[in-house]
C-alpha cells in the first residue's frame, strides 16, 4: 500500500471520528440543555443593629448552587441544592411526579407547606431581607422553641394540586404531606410525624387567600414529646404595581401559646425599583419573646443577576422593655 493511500484512510478515519464526536457532542449538550440546569446565587451585605454583639458587621448570608431539570416530557423533575456559607449543608433534594393538574406527588427534603411566606418566597424574591417573625419562629426556621433550625424545610412525601383551571391559575389549590418533623440532613429523632395540611383560594387572578394546619410533636429540651400543633391563615393580593400581604399564625410549643402576625404593603415602580413597608409582632404566654417591630426597604435590580436591598428597622421589645433600631443592606449576586 502506497504512503499516501495509508494517509488518505487515516485521515478518512480521523474525520469521521471527529464527525462521531462532534454529534455525541452535540446529543450531550442537547440533553443538558433540556434535563440538567445549574443555578444559583450569593448573598453578602453589612448589618448595623442596636442589639447585636457586635453592633455591625460585614456577613454572608448564603452561597448556594442549584441542579434541577425534568423528564419524561415534564411529568418528572428534580432539584439539589446546596449551600456553601457556613457549614455546607443540603437545603433541597427531592423529585416530583406530575401526572394531573390535579394530583402530583413530591418526596425527599424541601420546604414546608406551611403559611404563604415560608415556600412562595424565596431568598431572591423575597422583599426584605430578614424573613418575619412568623416565618422565622413558627416554620422550623429558628430552634428557640422547638430546638428545629432547619430554614423551612423538612424531609418528607406530599400530594399536592389544583381545581377548576383559569387562565395561569386554579381557583382552589392544596398540599396534604406528611413528614419526619426533626429538621433537615437527618434522620427522624422521634417516633411521631409531622403532619401538614394547607389550602389557597385564588377567587380572582392576583388574589390569594390561604389557611395551613400543622400538627407536630418535637424532641426538645429533656421533653422527648412535645406536642406543638400550630395554624395559620393569610391572604396575598399581587397585581402589577402592587402587593400586599398578611398572616397570622398561633402555636402552642408544649403549652406555650405564641402569636405572631405581620401586614406588609410595597409598590413596584417601572423596573427596577421597589419599595416595601411592614409591621409584624410575636408574643408568647411565657414572655419569652415580645416584640414588635417595623421594616422599610428598597429594592433595586438593574440586572437579572444583580439585586441590591436596604432595610431599616426599629424594635420594640416589650420583655426588656427597649427600643433599638436596624440598619441591614444586601447584595444578591444570580445567575
Amino acid at each position: 500500500m502506497k504512503i499516501k493511500h495509508l494517509l488518505l484512510i487515516v485521515a478518512t478515519m480521523g474525520f469521521a471520528l471527529s464527525a462521531e464526536a462532534q454529534t455525541t457532542g452535540e446529543k450531550v449538550k442537547e440533553f443538558a440543555d433540556k434535563h440538567l440546569k445549574l443555578s444559583g446565587y450569593l448573598q453578602a451585605g453589612f448589618s448595623s443593629n442596636e442589639n447585636s454583639d457586635p453592633e455591625t458587621s460585614f456577613y454572608i448570608r448564603r452561597a448556594r448552587v442549584s441542579l434541577s431539570g425534568n423528564a419524561a416530557k415534564e411529568k418528572i423533575d428534580y432539584r439539589l441544592q446546596v449551600d456553601f456559607a457556613g457549614t455546607p449543608k443540603i437545603c433541597d433534594l427531592y423529585v416530583r411526579y406530575k401526572p394531573l393538574n390535579e394530583l402530583n406527588l413530591q418526596f425527599g427534603q424541601y420546604k414546608l407547606p406551611f403559611s404563604l411566606e415560608n415556600e412562595l418566597y424565596g431568598p431572591t424574591k423575597f422583599e426584605f431581607i430578614e424573613y418575619s417573625y412568623l416565618t422565622t419562629y413558627l416554620v422550623r426556621n429558628n430552634k428557640f422553641f422547638d430546638g428545629i433550625s432547619a430554614t423551612g424545610r423538612d424531609m418528607g412525601f406530599q400530594l399536592y394540586g389544583g381545581f377548576i383551571e383559569r387562565e395561569g391559575y386554579n381557583i382552589i389549590n392544596y398540599n396534604v404531606g406528611i413528614f419526619n418533623g426533626s429538621g433537615i440532613n437527618g434522620m427522624d429523632n422521634n417516633t411521631a410525624k409531622d403532619y401538614i395540611g394547607r389550602i389557597i383560594i385564588k377567587p380572582i387572578k392576583g388574589l390569594s387567600i390561604s389557611g395551613s394546619y400543622m400538627y407536630s410533636e418535637t424532641s426538645y429540651k429533656g421533653n422527648e414529646h412535645m406536642v406543638s400543633p400550630r395554624w395559620s391563615v393569610g391572604a396575598i393580593y399581587d397585581v402589577r404595581h402592587w402587593i400586599a400581604r398578611a398572616e397570622f399564625a398561633q402555636a402552642n410549643f408544649g403549652g406555650n401559646k405564641t402569636n405572631a402576625f405581620y401586614a406588609l404593603a410595597g409598590y413596584h415602580f417601572e423596573k427596577p425599583w421597589s419599595v416595601v413597608a411592614r409591621y409584624e409582632f410575636i408574643n408568647d404566654d411565657l414572655n419569652t419573646l415580645n416584640e414588635d417591630r417595623i421594616t422599610i426597604g428598597g429594592v433595586y435590580k438593574p440586572w437579572k443577576f444583580l439585586r441590591l436591598q436596604l432595610n431599616y428597622s426599629y424594635t420594640m421589645n416589650k420583655v426588656i422593655k427597649d427600643n433599638y433600631n436596624g440598619i441591614n443592606l444586601m447584595v444578591s449576586a444570580i445567575f
